[in-house]
């Protein structure tokens, strides 16, 4: 069989696994650096002479271990990255008047980086091959056959790849030796089932696990209905009859189109493996990536690229990414652009502190490409519409 050698070397898998490899070679420089860090964390008799000196040893070894857990991580080293997330715990509860000598939690710091350098890596990072542009598949799943086939016959009409099925029962039974589809328009009632769809949709997201989009049809209009409906994962619901214009638009925002400007994405992160990992996944699913590695460019990049969403590491260098968040809020501009923060903190109050600043939501790193994905898509959406509706009103 004839293979393209150089479409092969250059596809995202191929890219992901050379940054991986690359990775990997510069990991023990990295861990040699983080020990380093740790050992010249003054624990001794400086320790109560130079709180100054503590201070400081310890922020620049959370910086590095915070870089760490996030670009091993994205590389598809969990072990790693649950290591250094250990580190950060222990940093985090240096000064707690009930934990252990600083010079035992030390020596627990030298361990786990020492415990890096013999760990057997996990799988490598794959890409989600239903986030891949161009191929606008649609399941219907509807058991009254005229409105079935009349909203089959819309979807092929605007150029969409539709396909039904009339029994919510035998979808679910052989979903996974289906083609993946971009959306799945989805019935409630089924017969006598008031909630089957959602049903069935939950039976699917336990054996298969993550879905595609899911858009529940229905009569019923009820807070009981629309309620099963998003706890079985429902990201939009509409009430019949739908029109053909409701339909296809619906269809459009699930699914690419080669029409349509990409959603543009600015990425602001000082780890270099990071911004290269996750802009080769999000590329791959048609999003318009700006990668920033220095936070004191994110503003005018910002301004130049115009981005639907922008992500903020939180701890950089010279400004964190807090900072950088209500440094972009002063721009009016920018101010309806949601910004959605990447960090390793799980921490209540850093969440608190950054919605005061600016931004929008946390994703915790390491984060899987479909999860991420899902997040960008949703608010790249309303974003965009947003800004449309504000043009609209500025222009009345």
């Amino acid at each position: 069989m004839y293979m393209d050698t150089k479409k092969d070397l250059d596809s995202p898998q191929a890219r992901l696994k050379q940054l991986r490899q690359s990775y990997l070679e510069r990991l023990p420089r990295r861990l040699d650096r983080l020990e380093y860090l740790i050992s010249t964390i003054p624990v001794d008799r400086e320790y109560a002479e130079d709180g100054a000196a503590v201070r400081s040893g310890l922020n620049m070894t959370y910086q590095e271990a915070h870089k760490l857990a996030g670009s091993a991580g994205s590389v598809g080293l969990r072990s790693v990255s649950d290591a250094a997330k250990q580190l950060l715990d222990v940093i985090d509860g240096w000064f707690s008047t009930s934990s252990r000598d600083p010079d035992d939690k030390q020596k627990d710091m030298l361990v786990l980086v020492q415990s890096m350098r013999t760990m057997d890596f996990d799988q490598e990072p794959e890409l989600d091959q239903r986030f891949f542009p161009g191929s606008r598949k649609i399941h219907i799943i509807e058991d009254n056959e005229l409105v079935a086939n009349e909203m089959l016959l819309w979807l092929e009409a605007a150029g969409f790849d539709a396909q039904v099925f009339l029994s919510a029962t035998i979808y679910g039974d052989t979903f996974e030796v289906l083609p993946t589809p971009d959306l799945i328009i989805m019935d409630v009632i089924f017969g006598n089932e008031r909630n089957a769809g959602p049903r069935i949709i939950e039976f699917l997201k336990r054996t298969v696990g993550r879905l595609p989009p899911v858009a529940f049809l229905s009569v019923r209009d009820d807070m009981e209905a629309r309620l099963a409906a998003f706890r079985s994962g429902a990201s939009r619901y509409v009430a019949k009859p739908i029109t053909q214009t409701e339909l296809i638009d619906l269809a459009h925002e699930f699914t690419d189109r080669r029409d349509a400007p990409p959603f543009r994405i600015l990425m602001v992160d000082d780890d270099e493996t990071t911004l290269q990992v996750n802009q080769v996944i999000m590329e791959q699913a048609g999003l318009a990536v700006y990668p920033v590695s220095d936070p004191m460019n994110a503003l005018e990049a910002a301004r130049a690229f115009e981005p639907d969403i922008i992500l903020l590491d939180v701890i950089m260098p010279e400004v964190s990414g807090t900072e950088l968040a209500a440094v972009l809020r002063q721009d009016r501009r920018l101010d309806p652009v949601p910004i959605l923060f990447l960090t390793t903190e799980t921490h209540p109050d850093q969440k608190i502190m950054g919605a005061a600043l600016g931004g929008d939501d946390y994703i915790t790193k390491p984060f899987d490409p479909d999860y991420l994905l899902t997040t960008l898509l949703s608010r790249a959406r309303r974003s965009r519409r947003l800004r449309e509706l504000i043009k609209q009103t500025e222009g009345l």
